[in-house]
């Protein structure tokens, strides 16, 4: 399953007069502003980031403010660790070791108003091997090997990845071309997946993929935001659905990263 999807945008408003001259008035009450708040957990040792913004409004500065105020925590059950602003509205709390099975909270109090959200580390699920294949100038695609990650999927439970390609300094999987993956029917089996979304890479060209395991809530949160750009049944946006409660926009997302690197040779 292949996505593409921009930055996530909460609401667009377009106002087109092309002829008309006439000045009309109108009375339109301001949308309350909502709190927005990404963060990404990864497993091991890694500074853990919370971004805290406000949408902005349909008829005035349309930007996002940032919140630079907040109280914001996170409990692995045990501990409840303080996360600091460190200014942008950005929180960090460096150096911290999140570990697979572990269910963490991060709660988040802005303004009196309480926003929380839970997650559980996955397992790392590890690449077998990194595998290309040359192809031909054709209709559809440039002359070039194709690369494919392969891997072995878990029995018995589901499994949620994303993943990413980075050809020399070139990235394929980021938040603009977006490779979703579940093992829906292949639960237990060895995955073996060409990476048609991303352009082809040339002889001697180092690759390397990242294989990043996440939870179910984190996939459907990412579709989500596709749906909401994407547009494709023609129906008016929504908000995707994150994982915070008490209307709160945005997601708290956890991720183990697996990656393999390997020098095409023809």
């Amino acid at each position: 399953m292949k996505k593409l999807i921009p930055l996530l945008i909460l609401s667009v408003l377009t106002l087109s007069l092309s002829s008309c001259r006439k000045i009309i008035d109108i009375e339109q009450e301001e949308a309350d502003q909502t709190t927005v708040i990404q963060a990404e957990l990864y497993e091991g040792t890694n500074d853990f980031s919370v971004k805290i913004t406000k949408t902005g409004n349909f008829f005035g500065d349309n930007s996002l403010e940032v919140i630079t105020n907040a109280t914001v925590t996170l409990d692995d059950g045990t501990t409840s660790y303080p996360i600091s602003h460190t200014g942008n509205g950005r929180y960090i709390l460096p150096a911290f070791t999140a570990i697979s099975g572990t269910e963490y909270t991060l709660v988040v109090n802005e303004n009196g108003n309480n926003f929380e959200a839970k997650a559980t580390m996955p397992a790392l699920v590890p690449i077998d091997t990194v595998t290309y294949v040359f192809l031909p100038q054709s209709t559809f695609t440039d002359e070039g090997y194709l690369t494919q990650i392969e891997f072995q999927d878990p029995a018995g439970e589901e499994n949620f990845y994303r993943l990413f390609l980075t050809i020399q300094d070139e990235l394929f999987g980021d938040i603009e071309n977006l490779i979703l993956l579940d093992d829906g029917f292949l639960d237990g089996n060895r995955i073996e997946f060409p990476l048609f979304a991303a352009d082809v890479a040339q002889a001697f060209d180092t690759i390397t993929m990242e294989l990043h395991s996440c939870d179910e809530n984190t996939l459907t949160y990412l579709e989500g935001v596709d749906e909401v750009l994407g547009g494709g049944n023609g129906a008016p946006p929504a908000n995707p659905d994150g994982n915070f409660n008490n209307g709160a926009l945005g997601n708290f997302s956890v991720y183990a990263v697996a990656k393999k690197s390997t020098v095409i040779i023809p």
